[in-house]
């Protein structure tokens, strides 16, 4: 009848670490918006949920799942905050698996839109010195800080899209291509989908897109080869070996 009840209970149970504290900051999630509950420093505790390992954690869907309702469903939020959240999430996604950064892309890319102040993340590059020359800016971005106020995150850069541009999967840097360089005209990203993938689900999608495609007959060679090595070549003609006259 009084669900305020548990709020110190949620609250001292997010000190255990893990799943429990997902657990923890997720019901004090549901306090705060079907029951009123005050709780300053939520964002600050989720920002501090972020970590490399969480992304091969077992309960990282529901870890991602909270993330989406807290970041995505209010545009009220501090430019500070949501690009304190972009900057750590890229960052962990240069580590992660696929799926995690498929989902860290296509939630940074819905993020970025949404908050227009935080454009800068993606513009924001190198600075020409006296010379004329590009001068190497040096990250301000603080990964220790626990506070994401203080992380000066917002006078930062998403470098790490950059990094990402060459990853070993083709998805992964397709999207971070056009991650923060859409148009207006371009459809926000299903998030419920990315919640989902795998590496399963990820290898059947590119299997299922490679049968669809018409198999076509592709030319090796433009003429036959008649020795190892091409003309020209230091090492021709040693490895050549007479042709029999029934071989042809």
């Amino acid at each position: 009848s009084e669900p305020l009840r548990f709020a110190d209970f949620c609250t001292r149970a997010y000190d255990v670490g893990g799943a429990t504290s997902l657990l923890a900051l997720h019901s004090l999630f549901i306090l705060m918006v079907q029951h009123g509950l005050e709780y300053p420093k939520f964002y600050t505790s989720l920002y501090n949920l972020i970590e490399s390992k969480i992304f091969y954690a077992k309960y990282r869907t529901r870890f991602f799942k909270l993330l989406v309702k807290c970041l995505s469903g209010s545009q009220m939020l501090p430019a500070y905050v949501v690009a304190a959240f972009c900057k750590k999430l890229c960052r962990c996604a240069v580590n992660a698996p696929p799926s995690g950064a498929l989902f860290v892309l296509a939630l940074v890319s819905n993020l970025l839109r949404k908050h227009g102040e935080c454009a800068c993340l993606i513009h924001r590059g190198s600075r020409k010195g006296i010379d004329g020359d590009e001068e190497k800016m040096d990250d301000p971005y603080n990964a220790d800080e626990k506070d994401p106020a203080k992380s000066k995150a917002i006078e930062s850069c998403l470098w790490e899209l950059n990094a990402l541009e060459n990853h070993y999967h083709p998805a992964v840097a397709s999207m971070a291509k056009s991650c923060g360089m859409e148009d207006e005209k371009t459809l926000y990203h299903d998030l419920d989908q990315f919640v989902l993938h795998t590496y399963k689900s990820l290898f059947e999608q590119e299997r299922k897109r490679g049968s669809n495609k018409k198999k076509s007959k592709v030319p090796l060679t433009f003429h036959k080869p008649t020795g190892l090595f091409a003309e020209g070549d230091i090492f021709q003609g040693i490895f050549d070996f007479p042709r029999c006259k029934g071989s042809e």
